[in-house]
């Protein structure tokens, strides 16, 4: 079976082939895991959640927490943080990959 693209879809497809006994090829031109884990929901998920947690940080002192009226974010250092979360989650798909025994290639293909 050949897989074009490492995505949420290609990864499912391709990984439960491989558990039935066939023999896999993935193949992704960009970053493995897709729209989603690389440019989408994940970052976008870690973006809501930090700025939920500032916003409801005005309530914390409702409950006796103080020194909170000052935060401030460091955008810079958030987003090394982000990024380095979202590689972190490319290296756990390529090793799921490897331990499902699917071939990964780099490169571009068509049919």
């Amino acid at each position: 079976m050949i897989v074009i693209g490492a995505g949420s879809g290609g990864m499912g497809g391709g990984r439960r082939a491989a558990a039935h006994g066939k023999n896999v090829a993935m193949i992704e031109n960009r970053v493995i895991g897709g729209t989603c884990v690389n440019v989408g929901c994940v970052p976008k998920k870690v973006m809501l959640n930090l700025a939920t947690y500032i916003e409801e940080s005005v309530l914390f002192k409702d409950y006796g927490v103080n020194g909170t009226e000052n935060l401030s974010l460091d955008f810079k250092a958030f987003k090394i943080q982000r990024d380095a979360y979202v590689k972190k989650l490319n290296g756990i798909y390529e090793k799921n990959l490897a331990n499902s025994k699917v071939n990964y290639f780099t490169g571009t293909a068509s049919f």
